[in-house]
């Protein structure tokens, strides 16, 4: 069995790796989604599978929230022109959801963005093409351990990770295996992520969004190092508004999960989470930890390390030669 700290650590390059082409991904041919954390997974579905047309209890089951908040999320993207509904073939009082040519264009400049920047990779020397041929193969077993592959996520209600996690009818494996591996890092990343993260906070009663989703991770990564930072520092670190930054925290800390401090000298305000935002995320980062464990488990010890391996070399291509690829 894999060891606990070497699944936190992959799990936690896959997460970073994961919102830095995230990130980008929005900003290809300058359009700017600003979506909720319902909104975003559903967006994601349809990068991953553009000629999907599920209704909306497929997209229920699949990302694993209440069908109130996924109707409603539907209903602003289809506002947006980023979806649009059809008519079943099958049943005529029903409808379908599909993705616009706009959405699948901002997906097409994406792939072919995110080709440029593993062509870089490539040429720059930072991994073999057995390497990139292996992380490859591990990208693929990730993302169809969480469509329906042969890793047991959830075995009982106190190992819940992912609800609904089953395998769908629309979801091709062949599909996956020919997406570039920084889709599929999205896909695993966001679909995991995304339900975990939402069954513990809800416990609270509180309204996870996007916006709270980064910030608490980031403070939590923070707080491991002792870490408190001011407001100007978060809005600066994820380029919003200190004004936006101040609202999200004020709605944090209505949940509980997120306090205002003093700093030593009293002149100036630092933020870090309470007592119950770092079991809330200690829990959620526990979920995450067993299921790299399982997975990684799964594979050969010496893959699971070159596979980490990977993730650094990629890691350090992002912070030198694959800066001009990470738009703003």
């Amino acid at each position: 069995m894999i060891n606990a700290d070497f699944a936190r650590d992959t799990w936690r390059k896959l997460f970073f790796i994961s919102g830095r082409l995230r990130t980008t991904s929005y900003g290809i041919l300058g359009k700017d989604y600003e979506c909720s954390f319902a909104q975003f997974p559903i967006i994601q579905f349809f990068f991953t599978y553009p000629n999907a047309t599920p209704a909306v209890k497929d997209l229920t089951s699949y990302i694993g929230f209440p069908s109130g908040a996924v109707s409603q999320a539907v209903e602003g993207l289809v506002r947006n022109s980023v979806l649009v509904r059809i008519p079943s073939e099958k049943d005529r009082r029903s409808t379908l959801i599909r993705a616009t040519d706009e959405l699948r264009a901002v997906r097409d400049g994406a792939i072919n963005h995110f080709q440029k920047m593993l062509d870089a990779f490539k040429a720059g020397g930072y991994a073999t093409p057995e390497e990139i041929a292996l992380a490859d193969e591990i990208f693929v077993r990730l993302a169809e351990s969480r469509t329906g592959g042969e890793i047991s996520v959830v075995k009982t209600p106190a190992d819940l990770a992912v609800p609904g996690l089953v395998k769908h009818s629309f979801i091709d494996p062949e599909q996956l295996k020919a997406l570039p591996p920084w889709i599929m890092t999205m896909h695993f990343v966001t679909v995991l992520k995304g339900p975990t993260l939402v069954y513990y906070y809800g416990t609270r009663g509180g309204r996870m969004t996007l916006g709270k989703l980064r910030l608490l991770d980031h403070l939590f990564l923070l707080s491991e190092s002792g870490e408190s930072p001011m407001v100007k520092d978060l809005a600066a670190r994820f380029r919003i508004s200190a004004g936006v930054t101040s609202q999200t925290l004020n709605a944090m800390i209505q949940d509980g999960v997120v306090e205002r401090i003093s700093s030593p000298d009293r002149r100036t305000i630092r933020i870090r989470l309470t007592q119950e935002g770092l079991r809330l995320r200690r829990q959620t980062s526990a979920v995450y930890t067993r299921f790299m464990q399982n997975f990684l488990s799964s594979v050969e010890t010496d893959q699971a390390e070159s596979f980490s391996r990977i993730l650094d070399k990629f890691l350090v291509f992002l912070e030198n030669d694959g800066k001009r690829f990470l738009l703003s």
